[in-house]
């Protein structure tokens, strides 16, 4: 996981630790009574189905169709069906603790398919079949290209908080102040506490070949608690952001692969059930329960509703068990209604979302942790068909209007033209929830938790934490148009520094939209020396993200620490400025640089730079290699070079944080980067060469066996250079486990002129450890690695190297060189997930065993994952 993203789940636990709410109160009784009859005579329908939707909380009606249902946790609505009439949903009153409702049940009018079951076959898995054997009629992935409107409501809040936590004397000023308010409670009977409600209006778009998607956030207001950037939240609660579709094998949520009830391996992961015959709508459904054959496994437990005709799904309620091997959540609900899309002839081609409903309960790690709920609902609709834009228009796959965001700002302390745009705001958004959001728009009780969430952000500790959580979750503290950071760098200790302390800054977008300037200043106490950097970078175009730069800096860097060989690994960057710094040198670097992004995933960079080599270990090399011992030698280098690199990235994905563009997710397409650099005597470089790079990474799925990972590198230098120059090979030597590195090799232990090296990760998940008894319930997970690196070094570019000892009399710094008939290898074993957080990795070194190389090391590392 990226470092601030790991670093955002420790802070929110301190945020919830920090805005706990009152002690649950006495849960109430929620009594649902009424009676279900026939639409077309009146009379009573004996023996009906009632139920909560989303929930396993039911009754059957008497002979005259009276019913009482009486449950603790009441959802917004009942599904009601019975023999020979469809199925129909009626919505509740969640305010209301007793109600009577007169429920018409529609006939059901249309004829069954064939299913053919066979001889002792559950009846289920002949509809199944016929699911998969239609895919390619109800999948909405055929339809050529279509466009959607969406209404999308998220609300964050706290549900539990231990006796501990709420008696701290913080908590109580909080609790004083939400006293005295009117109370908002869960399905459960639970208090909660609200910290955000969103609300977002949104177009998306969606075309089939070349694959692309694009949302465009029309319109966003946000309540509550301010850590996280509106810009960025807008972009993840658009309309799409839990859209799941069930047709495909494998889900993915909350960064897992969760089976589908309907994929291929249907029957290998799930127990099916034909449970009745009803009508949702317009549409005579199947009604199939399911339930995992391995509650421990990634898969769901809930219904489905298939169209008797079609063969389609038309609506599913699937749920994520506390069984589940998956972190931190205790339940999670996902609801989905499907329609049929019909083309300008009036023929279903496939079935869109309508409404989808999530709702997820998360809990931190110990007895006193406190739980939250998150719940997101998007209702769809106002689709097009088969009228596909343009490909430069799927550019970015988000875009926030600039007028996007709402004032939120109570009206009576607006005037003027503020006032104005404020009453307008309001008449979009009513006309929105109206026309778009329905049934699903604002509630009762969610206009309740946006006057909880004012209170809440008046109470001055609360304050303060929104400032604290903003550091811990983004590493910057803003202060206007200045973001001050990144606090991960700010202290290191090693033995060329001493103490080193840093302090840098970035301006953000309050201060340009089109120029961002970043500097730091860093002082060791070890070397007394003053190290910094400034970078001013021009964006020229936003669409196209082109942007024109240029940078210098002083520091202190190491081998082998460049972006392409450490892969962008942050963390493992921030701690090797730790402890013994090996083959450190001091850098005088100076850059100018052009990106562009032509095509939506092709990133083209073009730089012109020098940087200086004085190393602060032991090391001279030959200015004159053809003449042998005899060449005179040296420590230091210039360095003036030019390069060109492309960066492939089809499925990429990413979100705006102002001016920053930070990259979210690749899919499964490889992501390919190519770079050649060509060294001159220019600004008075001391090298002529040239240099090819190559890497590529991609995530695989496995389906039950987990998923993999790979980073395939490859370099090439025909020219001849001091070693410094060439690739040294990231070792790790620490006792941190750190993926796509050499665990068990030293910093600079290798050089090579021409290399290829693979990192291959494989997570199993729980497929091994959830069939074993008392190990599943420990939620553990497995994983295998395997690092292999062919290299060598021409013998031409070894006349570099100088045996001699350097002036002060120490031998001169020797690079190792690999056999290029036998790579390096290095395979591994570990478990992670252990007290959800630690990992523990065992390495090998199969070979290049000198004397006193360790064969074999355990590491660990810190992993938060759900």
């Amino acid at each position: 996981m990226h470092f601030y993203t790991s670093l955002r789940f420790g802070a929110f636990a301190t945020l919830f630790w920090l805005l706990a709410q009152l002690a649950q109160a006495q849960t109430p009784t929620y009594v649902v009574s009424g009676t279900v009859v026939d639409a077309r005579t009146g009379e009573g329908v004996p023996f009906s189905s009632v139920a909560l939707v989303g929930r396993s909380v039911g009754v059957t009606s008497d002979d005259k169709g009276v019913f009482t249902l009486k449950t603790t946790r009441l959802t917004d609505s009942l599904y009601v069906s019975s023999m020979g009439f469809g199925i129909k949903r009626f919505a509740l009153d969640k305010t209301k603790l007793n109600q009577v409702l007169l429920l018409k049940l529609p006939p059901a009018g249309r004829v069954l398919q064939e299913v053919v079951v066979r001889a002792g076959e559950n009846p289920a898995w002949g509809i199944l079949r016929n699911v998969r054997k239609n895919i390619d009629k109800n999948d909405r992935r055929r339809i050529r290209a279509y466009e959607y409107d969406s209404y999308s409501k998220t609300a964050v809040s706290l549900t539990h908080i231990s006796d501990k936590l709420r008696s701290n004397p913080l908590i109580k000023k909080v609790m004083a102040a939400m006293d005295k308010k009117d109370s908002v409670t869960d399905d459960l009977g639970r208090k909660m506490m609200p910290l955000m409600m969103t609300e977002s209006v949104s177009r998306y778009f969606y075309r089939e070949s070349p694959e692309r998607k694009h949302e465009d956030i029309v319109k966003t207001r946000l309540k509550g608690m301010d850590i996280v950037e509106p810009e960025i939240l807008s972009q993840f609660v658009g309309g799409n952001a839990l859209s799941y579709n069930f047709y495909q094998n494998y889900l993915r949520v909350l960064g897992k692969d969760f089976a589908s009830p309907v994929g291929a391996d249907w029957k290998g992961w799930y127990s099916m059930y034909l449970a009745d015959t009803t009508k949702i709508g317009d549409f005579v459904c199947y009604e199939i329960q399911f339930d995992p054959k391995n509650k421990q496994d990634l898969v769901f437990t809930g219904k489905m509703y298939i169209d008797t005709t079609t063969f389609a799904l038309t609506m599913i309620e699937a749920k994520v068990g506390a069984e589940a091997n998956l972190n931190y959540v205790r339940r999670m609900e996902i609801e989905q209604e499907l329609e049929p899309a019909l083309d300008s002839a009036g023929n279903k081609i496939g079935w869109m979302p309508v409404s989808m409903r999530t709702t997820a309960e998360v809990y931190g790690v110990g007895k006193n942790s406190v739980g939250a709920m998150l719940q997101q609902t998007t209702r769809n609709s106002g689709f097009l068909l088969n009228q596909p834009k343009p490909l430069s228009y799927y550019d970015r796959t988000v875009s926030v209007a600039d007028t996007a965001k709402s004032n939120t700002t109570a009206l009576e302390e607006l005037e003027g033209d503020d006032k104005q745009a404020a009453l307008a705001d309001e008449a979009y958004w009513a006309n929105a929830r109206k026309k778009l959001g329905g049934m699903d728009s604002l509630s009762t009780n969610d206009r309740k938790a946006q006057g909880l969430i004012d209170t809440l952000r008046a109470v001055p500790i609360v304050r303060t934490t929104e400032i604290l959580t903003r550091i811990a979750t983004t590493g910057w503290y803003r202060r206007g148009p200045v973001d001050w950071g990144p606090y991960p760098y700010a202290v290191a200790v090693n033995n060329i520094e001493g103490l080193r302390l840093r302090a840098g800054f970035r301006t953000n977008g309050n201060f340009s939209k089109s120029m961002v300037f970043r500097a730091y200043t860093a002082y060791g106490t070890g070397d007394a020396r003053f190290k910094g950097g400034a970078e001013l970078d021009f964006i020229l175009s936003r669409r196209k993200w082109t942007i024109m730069g240029a940078r210098a800096s002083y520091d202190l860097d190491r081998l082998g620490f460049t972006p392409e060989l450490i892969n962008g690994n942050k963390i493992f960057q921030a701690f090797s400025r730790f402890g013994k710094y090996q083959g450190g040198f001091y850098n005088n670097q100076q850059e100018i640089y052009v990106r562009t992004e032509p095509l939506k995933g092709v990133m083209l960079t073009a730089t012109l730079g020098d940087r200086t080599f004085v190393p602060t270990f032991p090391f001279h090399y030959r200015v004159n290699p053809e003449m042998d011992d005899n060449s005179p030698t040296r420590p230091d280098f210039t360095d003036s070079y030019w390069s060109v690199e492309a960066r492939l990235a089809r499925q990429e994905t990413y979100v705006m944080d102002g001016n920053e563009r930070i990259p979210v997710a690749t899919k499964r397409t490889p992501v390919l980067w190519i770079k050649y650099q060509r060294g001159q005597r220019i600004l008075g470089g001391d090298f002529i060469y040239h240099r090819f790079s190559f890497r590529a990474f991609q995530t695989l799925k496995f389906g039950k066996m987990g998923r993999s990972s790979y980073v395939l590198q490859a370099g090439y230098i025909p020219s001849r250079l001091p070693a410094p120059l060439l690739f040294p090979h990231t070792g790790n030597p620490t006792f941190f486990f750190a993926p796509n590195t050499f665990n068990r090799m030293q910093f600079y232990e290798f050089v090579s002129d021409r290399f290829m090296s693979l990192h291959w990760q494989h997570n199993f998940d729980g497929v091994l450890f959830n069939r074993i008894p008392l190990i599943k319930k420990l939620n553990w997970r497995l994983w295998g690695n395997a690092d292999v690196l062919w290299g060598s070094r021409q013998p031409r570019s070894r006349q570099v190297d100088s045996p001699r000892p350097v002036p002060s009399g120490q031998p001169s710094t020797v690079f190792g060189v690999l056999n290029p008939d036998i790579p390096y290898i290095e395979a591994g074993y570990g478990i992670s997930n252990i007290f959800k957080f630690l990992r523990i990795q065992a390495v090998h070194r199969l070979n290049y065993l000198t004397p006193g190389t360790d064969r074999f090391i355990i590491k660990g590392a810190v992993e938060f994952s759900f």
